[in-house]
């Protein structure tokens, strides 16, 4: 009897430990659980056709819900019921009112905020969407855009270049990721730093070895001892706009190059030259964009720089144009950006009460002037509700906008002015960059 009764607690016990899995899988699992991403997510590379980027996902019938059905959805979620979309200094702003967004793969929960706030959640499929977009590369989310081309030819800013399309569409990014990417349209839609993990590492080159005899010296360079510049009166490999006309022109004394003053009749005429050669093949160096400064563009043998008068009248003003028949060290070539910045304001007055600062406020990364004002007897919290009321009065509209930014757009000029200061409050003296737009190839 004692070994029967042995045997039985055994078998009880193997019975107990064979249906355990079972019950315990019957039982929710917690919020925590559910929400971790794989540990390995997969991986689009070699998908794209050559691309650079993927489409994973995308809807050609969805429409973002309205500014008060979006502050609905976030008071109805504890985590966002703080913040509002229609506020510029929320962490909502941005999300819900720009057309591209970054999404890192960081996990679930990055994802699913930024579902709730640029407007997606209204799309009943995007759950599934996005689930079928799992990637370990990042991916930008674009809103009313489709991706047409990616470029990563800068050591430092890779760019994605939209156009406009009903819906939204989940692009992945598969080509070499630099340490920013640009999406840009007509407009720039932002400029997003990418995860350090993403980054694609730039090979270092071994330097090159050369054998010596003994006793024998390094040749010295050869340098050209007759001019390799023809002789001409226009531009090489560049065809001006039919409205500019040469007032003078030049031979460099040794040779090498020419210089050419050249007037197209307006500021914005005068400009276009830069889009003209890169359309006619001239790749535009690193270093200022148009209209800051000197801009350096090459071609072949060819080297080529534009040159447009920065004070009094500025870029409606005479710019010179110079080649060289040998290159210059430029690194190599830069996008293109579609802005000419406004060293003084064009276009608008400023609210009753404000007046211009004496100094630039700074500069951008890229050298346009930060330009400040001051609006006396308006509160900081103030101050940008009474510019754009003055600003939309004279025929402007916001194209877009952030944490204490917005852009503004009339006609093919852009104005962007920062309300925020360093510590993230209204600031007493915003400031301003305006731009002429959009040249681009």
């Amino acid at each position: 009897m004692r070994e029967l009764a042995a045997a039985s607690l055994l078998l009880l016990a193997l019975v107990v430990g064979a249906l355990a899995p079972i019950v315990w899988d019957e039982q929710p699992r917690s919020d925590a659980l559910a929400s971790t991403p794989p540990s390995a997510s997969p991986s689009w590379r070699g998908k794209d056709g050559g691309t650079g980027f993927v489409v994973c996902g995308s809807s050609d019938t969805w429409t973002r819900p309205t500014l008060a059905e979006e502050n609905a959805h976030l008071a109805a979620v504890p985590k966002f019921s703080s913040i509002r979309a229609d506020d510029s200094y929320s962490a909502a702003w941005t999300p819900f009112h720009t057309s591209a967004s970054l999404y890192d793969g960081s996990g679930l929960s990055a994802r699913d905020d930024l579902i709730a706030l640029t407007g997606l959640w209204s799309n009943p499929d995007i759950a599934a969407t996005t689930a079928s977009c799992t990637s370990s590369e990042p991916q930008i989310w674009l809103i009313g855009h489709a991706p047409t081309t990616y470029f990563a030819g800068d050591p430092q800013m890779a760019s994605l270049r939209v156009v406009p399309a009903p819906g939204y569409r989940l692009v992945v990014l598969t080509g070499v990721i630099r340490r920013e990417l640009m999406v840009a349209s007509g407009t720039k839609l932002g400029v997003f730093q990418m995860p350090a993990n993403a980054i694609t590492p730039t090979p270092t080159p071994a330097p090159k070895r050369t054998a010596m005899l003994p006793g024998a010296r390094s040749p010295a360079p050869s340098v050209p001892t007759a001019s390799t510049f023809p002789m001409t009166d226009r531009p090489l490999e560049l065809v001006l706009p039919a409205a500019c006309r040469i007032l003078t022109q030049m031979r460099h004394s040794d040779g090498f190059g020419a210089v050419w003053t050249v007037q197209c009749g307006s500021a914005t005429a005068n400009l276009s030259v830069a889009v003209a050669a890169m359309r006619q093949g001239w790749s535009h160096m690193q270093g200022p964009p148009i209209g800051v400064g000197m801009q350096t563009y090459e071609k072949g043998t060819l080297s080529m720089q534009l040159a447009y008068r920065l004070d009094g009248p500025a870029y409606s003003d005479p710019f010179v144009l110079v080649q060289y028949s040998r290159p210059f060290a430029a690194g190599g070539a830069s996008p293109a950006s579609p802005m000419a910045y406004l060293r003084v304001p064009t276009g608008f007055d400023l609210p009753a009460g404000c007046a211009w600062g004496n100094a630039p406020a700074g500069f951008t990364d890229d050298g346009a002037y930060r330009l400040p004002f001051t609006c006396a007897g308006i509160q900081p919290d103030q101050i940008q509700a009474a510019f754009t009321r003055a600003l939309q009065s004279q025929g402007w509209r916001i194209d877009n906008g952030g944490f204490g930014f917005l852009s503004y757009a009339k006609d093919d000029l852009r104005l962007t002015a920062a309300f925020a200061n360093g510590k993230a409050e209204p600031s007493e003296t915003p400031w301003v960059v305006e731009a002429l737009c959009c040249f681009q190839p």
